[in-house]
């Protein structure tokens, strides 16, 4: 029997979600769960799902936000997720058709990008992916990164209560996260998920507010705290952060000032940190800040290449350069654009300085990927070398990118 692909209809989201759950290895959403916080979530990102006869065999989906682009431009993105197939159904087709459905969904949409967290890092560039910015997890050893240099002196903290981070957390992250390439808005529907335990208090979950000196709030940190039975020196604390944003690096290592005076906790990890993570220069002893993994983060897929390309802005250098493209999936985006310091465009000069596929320009488009890099593993052509040099130049971005958002 074919495999049939559709939009997904709402009556089929609950099958679709226990499809999900099946291929990433966990159990379905309970009846309360769903009424809580699935629903609302699923029923705010479209989708595709595959079908054979009357069963769902595999869901991809793509929820509507936008994406900080070099400049601070937000540029109109899908956000794919819960994409999955069922193990009954792998290595028929069924991943390949979603994703392509998806792509000229977004196409449809008319978003400018796509950007996905694989949970594999093979999959995805021959849908025109490529990776855009990495993280690295971390652990902190607060003893020995006391004092934090460089931290703002005249501010307060304040704990939010349970009640208030719906209320608090929206606004105040949409004015703070936007300091680098790769920040995402974060829907309604995700802040229940992203700070359940806080809100619900099932665990010693916390959230902590930075209030400047003229009482505006500009940063916060979300952490939690355990007991460490495990420690070599006996019963002492452990923690992890989760979220940390702020307006400024002052600000933001106030909140990791905050983070290495809590009270018993000898040891923090950070699963996701910017890998140009400004607290490890601030620590006190440099090697208090462990560097446990080194990461892919964030796979981007330049969806309208002009739009995306106009979008962001390149660095004040001497030059140009013409970048010819090709997109089996979309092949409108098939060209040669010229780049050069005040902006981008497609052009019809007939010869190209560097050739490569969407994957190749989506990977760089953020500054995190560089063409050397996609030059040196055959990404990328250029006949000059010069041109590479030239092109790294202009999509330099500073600090690199980092989006810091699981979806």
């Amino acid at each position: 029997m074919s495999i049939e692909f559709r939009e997904t209809r709402p009556d089929e989201l609950r099958e679709a979600a226990a499809v999900m759950a099946s291929a990433l290895m966990s159990t379905p959403l309970s009846d309360e769960d769903w009424d809580d916080r699935g629903q609302a979530s699923w029923e705010s990102m479209p989708s595709y799902t595959a079908w054979d006869g009357d069963r769902c065999v595999g869901h991809a989906g793509q929820f509507a936000l936008a994406t900080m682009v070099p400049g601070g431009a937000r540029l109109a993105t899908g956000a794919v997720s819960r994409v999955g197939v069922l193990a009954t159904h792998r290595r028929r087709g069924v991943a390949t058709g979603l994703m392509q459905a998806l792509v000229r969904d977004a196409d449809r949409r008319e978003f400018d990008l796509m950007s996905l967290r694989a949970s594999e890092a093979t999959i995805y560039e021959r849908f025109g992916f490529g990776l855009a910015g990495e993280f690295c997890a971390i652990d902190l050893l607060p003893k020995q990164a006391r004092p934090i240099r460089g931290a703002a002196t005249d501010g307060t903290f304040r704990m939010l209560r349970p009640g208030e981070i719906v209320d608090v957390l929206p606004d105040l992250y949409d004015r703070v996260a936007f300091t680098r390439p790769g920040v995402i808005e974060r829907p309604v529907s995700w802040w229940p998920r992203l700070f359940k335990s806080a809100i619900k208090s099932d665990k010693p979950s916390f959230v902590v507010v930075h209030t400047d000196a003229d009482g505006v709030d500009d940063g916060f940190v979300h952490y939690e705290t355990a007991w460490d039975e495990e420690h070599p020196d006996g019963p002492t604390g452990k923690g992890e952060v989760f979220d940390l944003y702020a307006t400024t690096p002052g600000v933001e290592l106030a909140l990791w000032r905050y983070i290495c005076d809590v009270d018993l906790v000898t040891r923090w990890k950070a699963f996701e940190r910017p890998v140009d993570d400004v607290l490890r220069h601030a620590c006190h002893n440099v090697r208090a800040y462990r560097v446990r993994s080194f990461e892919d983060e964030q796979w981007v897929r330049l969806v309208d290449v002009d739009a995306a390309l106009a979008g962001r802005t390149y660095r004040q250098v001497d030059g140009s350069i013409r970048v010819a493209v090709t997109d089996p999936l979309l092949p409108t985006n098939d060209g040669t654009y010229e780049i050069a310091p005040h902006g981008a465009k497609r052009t019809d000069a007939p010869d190209a300085d560097i050739v490569t596929d969407i994957a190749g320009l989506s990977a760089a488009y953020l500054g995190g990927t560089t063409w050397h890099s996609l030059a040196a593993t055959g990404r990328a052509t250029a006949a000059n070398p010069a041109d590479i040099t030239l092109a790294d130049a202009l999509f330099h971005s500073t600090p690199l990118p980092f989006c810091g958002t699981f979806f």
